[in-house]
C-alpha cells in the first residue's frame, strides 16, 4: 500500500516538471523566504566555507507567531511547513554557492506548548510539544533510508517514494509510464499483465542519520535540587546535526513531535499495540543551574 504524497514530495515533483506549487504552498514558501531574509541571511552567508555537511538553524517561535501565514499552518501542520521551510533554506544555501545542507530548528517555544513527559497519552499525537529532560544515547549512530529511489527495468522510468521510519519499505507496485506508452501504441488499451519490474538503486536513495535515546522528565529549582524526577522511561529520536552529540546523563529542554511506534519486543508482525516516540525537532541547553544528571548523583538505568 502506497503512502499518501505529502506535500513536500508534491512540491518537489511540480518543480521538477515546471509546474507551480498550489497557493498555499506559494504563501508559506514566501513567508519563510520573508523570514529568513529579514532575520536569518547574515548566519546563512557566514556558513559558506565550514567543512560540516549538515547545520542547524535555530529559528525563535516567537518569529513564526508573528506571521500570519506560517503560525497557523506551524500549528496545524508542523512537519509540512517545516519541510517547505527547510527547501527554502536550501534554496538560498546553492544561492550563496553553499553545498552543505542547513535543517531548520524552531527554538523556545511559548510556554502553552511546554508539557508533563509522563503525562503524554496516545491523544497528543502529531503535536509539538516542549519537555525538560535527562538524555541517555541508547543506539549510537544509525542510518535508514528516508527515500527509496527505484527504475522500472523495462522503460527505465525511475520512481522516488517517501519511506516511514521503522517501517517496511514501500515500493512501486506498477509503473504507469509502461502502461501509458503501452496504451499509445494500443488504441488505449492496457496491457494484459502489469509491468511490475522494479530495482532500487541503492547509490541513489537518501539515506538520513538517527539516533536513539532515552528521555526521564526532571524537575530543577533554582539553587539546584531535585524538585521531581519522571517515572517512565520514553523513547526519543534525533537526526542530522544532533547524531553522535549527546553525553549520557545530559539534561535539555527538548521539543518534540509526538508519535507512536511499535514495541520494541513485538514477537508478531501485525500486533496492534504501540508505544510513544519523541521525534526530537530541536534540543536546547539546560533551562536549570545543572547540566548533567552525574551532578547531582541521580543514576538512571539504562
Amino acid at each position: 500500500m502506497f503512502e499518501s504524497l505529502r506535500h513536500s514530495q508534491v512540491y518537489s515533483m511540480a518543480i521538477k516538471n515546471g509546474i507551480e506549487p498550489d497557493p498555499a504552498m506559494q504563501e508559506v514558501l514566501s513567508a519563510w523566504r520573508h523570514l529568513f531574509e529579514k532575520n536569518h541571511i547574515e548566519e546563512i552567508e557566514h556558513l559558506k566555507g565550514f567543512e560540516e555537511r549538515v547545520f542547524g538553524l535555530e529559528v525563535e517561535h516567537s518569529l513564526i507567531c508573528q506571521d500570519k501565514v506560517l503560525k497557523p499552518e506551524f500549528h496545524t501542520r508542523p512537519n509540512w511547513t517545516l519541510e517547505l521551510g527547510n527547501i527554502v533554506l536550501n534554496e538560498k544555501m546553492m544561492i550563496h554557492g553553499n553545498d552543505s545542507r542547513l535543517v531548520l530548528r524552531v527554538i523556545n517555544f511559548s510556554k502553552n506548548h511546554h508539557f508533563s513527559l509522563d503525562e503524554l497519552r496516545m491523544r497528543h499525537r502529531s503535536t509539538m510539544l516542549t519537555f525538560d529532560v535527562i538524555i541517555n544515547p541508547s543506539s549510537g549512530p544509525l542510518g535508514w533510508i528516508k527515500k527509496a529511489v527505484y527504475e522500472c527495468e523495462d522503460c527505465g522510468h525511475r520512481f522516488e517514494i517517501r519511506q516511514r521510519l521503522a517501517r517496511e519499505r514501500e515500493a512501486p507496485n506498477l509503473c504507469m509510464n509502461c502502461i501509458e506508452v503501452y496504451a499509445a501504441k494500443n488504441k488505449g488499451e492496457w496491457p494484459r499483465l502489469p509491468p511490475v519490474n522494479f530495482k532500487m538503486l541503492v547509490e541513489d536513495c537518501y539515506y538520513e542519520d538517527i539516533e536513539y535515546l532515552n528521555a526521564v522528565e526532571i524537575s530543577i529549582d533554582s539553587d539546584g535540587n531535585l524538585l521531581q524526577l519522571g517515572e517512565d522511561k520514553f523513547i526519543g529520536v534525533v537526526n542530522d546535526e544532533y547524531v553522535g552529540t549527546l553525553i549520557p546523563g545530559s539534561i535539555h529542554r527538548i521539543n518534540a513531535r509526538i508519535a507512536v511506534d511499535h514495541l520494541p519486543n513485538r514477537n508478531f508482525v501485525k500486533d496492534t499495540r504501540r508505544i510513544i516516540l519523541l521525534e526530537i525537532h530541536s534540543i536546547e541547553d539546560s533551562p536549570f543551574s545543572v547540566s548533567n544528571s552525574s551532578e547531582m548523583n541521580i543514576e538512571l538505568d539504562d
